[in-house]
């Protein structure tokens, strides 16, 4: 019986052995292990709900002086982060910490003193988290020669590097900090080594202490997101209104007259309809503020699908005028910019509703600037190509 329990803890042992190293041979990313992940630093802009003398008021965070700009980044964490880059040059984040041989890695440690905000659509459905804040990062891109080193710790990378066994560079940035004394203390990229790992090391400990000065502007940026996984399972809910703080939440559009209380339902098996849109999700929750900077997404979305109404009934200047609009409400939306100069160029032309040049606009615009446009609208553009 005892021998029973030796070899039957030996197969346990062996198996999850085999399965740690299947992790790391096939460089998974499992939801379950999913946390926050490091983007470049965004700006973020959006007013602020705080607290002074126990009454509650917002501002922009453009005017927030340094104690109300610690009181809303109330939380502070040190964050390791470990890709993988892949042949095409993606990265999988991993929930492992050991090297696999002859693979390239790209280690981001944060220092970050921040706030967790959530994001939520227009359409009423929760799509993730972003951690906006200021801080410190150091980020490693290195190449292991050898499987099982631990590329988590930078005394291990240091050591590493030293036997030769990981070569790589090393760079810092400073997020959302702003001093003429951070700026001299900044060191130069380079090589791994112990020299450097510790030189770094003693300049992000400086730079740290400088945060509290009086010196020091201070600048919070979107650092990190966390996207929500089942959002792709969930249908989006009533359209969210807006609201007047002085009279409360609008009712939403529903059949009945209540307000919709009921969470979004879960579905096993999504309609393609209803699939969300991941990469929308990430792009949202990655720049600025959370609800203004949505509605001006949402604007933008809108005017576009105005200006095409107006460009199918060949009324050239409306569609100009619409299209203005939209790049002003969301500048660098879609193909905007790109659509409305080639408009401007042919406006003279176009005014004649029955010139052959706008088959060619329409040809041009789905060669040319098809990116994010909607099936229904491509498939428009190519019923007029086809008349």
């Amino acid at each position: 019986m005892t021998r029973f329990i030796i070899v039957f803890a030996l197969i346990c042992f062996i198996s999850a052995c085999r399965s740690h190293e299947n992790l790391l041979t096939d460089a998974k990313t499992y939801s379950n292990f999913r946390g926050f992940i490091p983007i470049d630093p965004i700006e973020y802009n959006d007013e602020i709900l705080l607290a002074r003398d126990g009454d509650l008021y917002t501002k922009d965070i453009k005017l927030m002086n340094s104690d109300e700009i610690f009181q809303f980044l109330n939380n502070e964490t040190v964050l390791v982060s470990i890709g993988q880059v892949n042949s095409e040059g993606g990265i999988s984040y991993l929930p492992v910490t050991v090297s696999t041989k002859n693979s390239s890695y790209k280690v981001t440690m944060d220092y970050m003193k921040f706030a967790t905000l959530a994001e939520v659509r227009t359409d009423g459905s929760f799509i993730g988290f972003r951690r906006v804040g200021v801080g410190l990062r150091l980020i490693t891109l290195l190449t292991a020669n050898e499987s099982g080193i631990n590329i988590g710790d930078l005394s291990s990378i240091g050591l590493a590097a030293k036997q030769g066994t990981i070569k790589g560079t090393m760079m810092i940035e400073v997020v959302g900090i702003k001093s003429r004394e951070v700026t001299t203390l900044l060191p130069l990229p380079s090589e791994i080594n112990q020299t450097t790992i510790q030189n770094a090391m003693q300049a992000l400990a400086t730079i740290k202490s400088k945060i509290y000065d009086e010196e020091t502007e201070l600048f919070p940026q979107v650092m990190a997101i966390k996207p929500d996984s089942t959002s792709r399972k969930r249908r989006p809910i009533a359209q969210i209104p807006d609201s007047n703080p002085e009279t409360g939440p609008e009712r939403f559009p529903t059949d009945g007259d209540s307000l919709l209380t009921n969470p979004p339902t879960t579905i096993p098996n999504p309609r393609p309809e209803d699939i969300r849109d991941d990469y929308g999700n990430d792009i949202l929750l990655q720049i600025g503020g959370s609800k203004s900077t949505v509605s001006k997404y949402q604007k933008a979305k809108n005017l576009e699908r105005t200006a095409f109404e107006y460009l199918f009934d060949r009324e050239i200047d409306q569609v100009i005028e619409t299209l203005n609009a939209a790049e002003i409400a969301y500048p660098g939306f879609h193909s905007v910019y790109d659509i409305n100069r080639l408009l401007k160029a042919e406006r003279e032309t176009l005014r004649d509703k029955n010139s052959p040049k706008w088959k060619e606009v329409y040809e041009r615009i789905l060669k040319d600037y098809p990116w994010k446009l909607s099936d229904e609208i491509i498939e428009r553009l190519e019923n007029e190509i086809d008349l």
